[in-house]
């Protein structure tokens, strides 16, 4: 006779294998002990979580559904090295609605970021220290692109595990950027910045965790949209540390940016970050910005536009260094031209905004430790459970040899931060609470400004790194090249990188490389980001010539 439930909690089964080593490992590992009575009943408690766990382990997974029937992927193929001229494609294939759709997609063609499920396809996350993940399940910012009527030709490589700003750690080799062969397009959505620059497709979704949408537009000559965190589902996106992970629009024009993000936005009831998020038939109307300042002689009276004194650069410009003067000057003459269209443009000073990196650091090292190594987010969501079973062969000594310079660095960061937190575990904590002060601080210069104004990157497209270079020549080549993107990932404001001129490479006077320029507003404000951003393209539409 079965036991009552309420036993059943308490007792185990007979054939339940834990014993008293087990509980004898797990007191070890927290260098601790037990009273030697209490010992029998502890292991009596562990063996029925034990038996929880089994009951668990033998239920169906739950994943969102995936309609193959009416969206098949069709021709999945790798491209052969000459037919992959940037070295941006992951995959080839195409993926289209069956029935007839006339959506707000319709006639656009679009790649998704390497770490985006696709049903089917092999998810290769730039990466060879993992290997096998294919998913079973689309990703909300894949069905709502088809249901609205695109099409998707492929994948687009993404930096290793999406943990580089610079575009040659792909396993797959380097990306290269559109304007310069050598140089980089950016990351970590490389793939998609090299791919809508150079006209592959019409757009790209790309993911954002320190700046790896923005950081590709501006170097590659786009206009690539962090929205607010929350504005469209991760579901079915690998992470990186969840507290910052975005997803959003790249294309070469505002009008398509702002039509991506109206078919992507709106909750899912699925990533519990979107629970701010109105429906999606609740989002504003974005492309109907455009009608608003199209024409008209002085479309932005009243508008006022803040230029963040701390995110531009006063360091003398040298050959090779990280913080680029020129760029500074080319952002500030972008930004005056707004006073044309009767904007007033003003500088704004937030002293904080110098220490959004650290926190930033703080709080991404630790956080992507869980990811990579094994571990529990604490969120509800739709968990990939396929990939986290995978990503334990990150765990092995073949996984760690061939995790890539950044990953590493990650985990060395986050592993050393769990044990200094033994002595300080106040400081997570604390990184947290400031964040909170930068948001509030952002915020405030907001409430006089409908938006804040910035370089995106301080300095140009770099080189590639040579295969052979150390570690810390890699690195050098994207050194502090978040100062101005990362901010905003961690307190969620919505951010877009546009293109507003080109200068000569620093390395190089024959070649010229797009700038970028940062637009910021308050929460749930994309509508004043795309006014002024609307308004600056349509006065100003051959951008490369500016």
């Amino acid at each position: 006779m079965p036991r009552p439930r309420e036993s059943r909690q308490i007792w185990p089964t007979r054939e339940n294998p834990v014993t008293e080593q087990h509980l004898d490992t797990i007191l070890t590992k927290l260098g601790q002990d037990l009273r030697p009575n209490e010992r029998t009943d502890y292991l009596v408690l562990l063996k029925a979580f034990h038996d929880v766990t089994e009951s668990i382990a033998k239920l169906p997974d739950y994943e969102p559904p995936t309609d193959l029937e009416r969206f098949p992927r069709k021709d999945i193929h790798f491209l052969k090295p000459e037919d992959n001229k940037l070295g941006a494609w992951a995959w080839k294939f195409t993926v289209k609605d069956t029935r007839p759709n006339r959506g707000i997609l319709s006639g656009k063609t679009v790649v998704i970021k390497d770490n985006i499920s696709v049903a089917g396809v092999n998810c290769l996350l730039g990466t060879d220290a993992m290997t096998g993940f294919v998913p079973t399940a689309d990703a909300t910012v894949v069905t709502r692109t088809l249901e609205s009527g695109g099409t998707i030709l492929g994948k687009a490589v993404c930096e290793n595990l999406s943990m580089a700003g610079t575009s040659f750690t792909a396993a797959t080799g380097p990306v290269h950027n559109p304007y310069a062969r050598g140089y980089s397009a950016g990351g970590s959505s490389s793939g998609c910045g090299a791919l809508v620059a150079s006209c592959a497709v019409d757009m790209a979704i790309g993911g954002d965790q320190g700046g790896s949408i923005r950081l590709p537009a501006s170097w590659c000559g786009i206009y690539g949209l962090k929205p607010t965190q929350g504005l469209i589902p991760y579901t079915g996106i690998a992470s990186l540390e969840t507290t910052m992970d975005h997803t959003g629009p790249m294309t070469r024009t505002c009008f398509d940016n702002a039509l991506l993000l109206k078919a992507l936005a709106g909750k899912d009831n699925i990533d519990d970050r979107c629970i701010a998020t109105p429906s999606p038939s609740e989002i504003p109307d974005y492309p109907a910005i455009l009608d608003e300042v199209k024409g008209a002689a002085k479309t932005l009276e009243g508008f006022k536009i803040g230029l963040l004194t701390e995110g531009f650069s006063d360091v003398p410009c040298e050959q090779g260094a990280m913080n680029d003067t020129r760029v500074s000057r080319k952002v500030r003459d972008a930004a005056d031209k707004w006073k044309q269209m009767g904007a007033s443009v003003e500088d704004v000073s937030i002293p904080m905004h110098a220490l959004s990196m650290d926190l930033w650091l703080m709080i991404v090292r630790m956080g992507c430790v869980p990811g990579l190594m094994g571990g529990v987010i604490g969120r509800q969501g739709f968990y990939q459970n396929q990939l986290t079973t995978r990503m334990s062969a990150l765990r092995t000594p073949e996984g760690w040899d061939k995790l890539p310079f950044t990953a590493k660095n990650m985990v060395l960061n986050g592993v050393y931060m769990q044990e200094y937190l033994l002595l300080q575990p106040e400081l997570y904590g604390k990184a947290t609470n400031l964040i909170r002060l930068l948001r509030e601080k952002y915020d405030e210069a907001l409430d006089h400004f409908d938006v804040l104004v910035m370089p995106t990157t301080p300095y140009l497209a770099t080189s590639h790194a040579v295969p052979d270079a150390t570690i810390l020549a890699k690195i050098s080549k994207g050194l502090g090249q978040t100062m101005n993107t990362c901010s905003f990932d961690v307190t969620g404001h919505p951010a877009l990188s546009m293109p507003i001129g080109m200068l000569p490479s620093l390395d190089d006077s024959s070649i010229n490389l797009p700038v970028g320029l940062q637009i910021v507003s308050k929460h749930f404000q994309e509508s004043r980001i795309y006014k002024a951003a609307f308004a600056w393209e349509n006065v100003y539409p051959n951008w490369k010539d500016c």
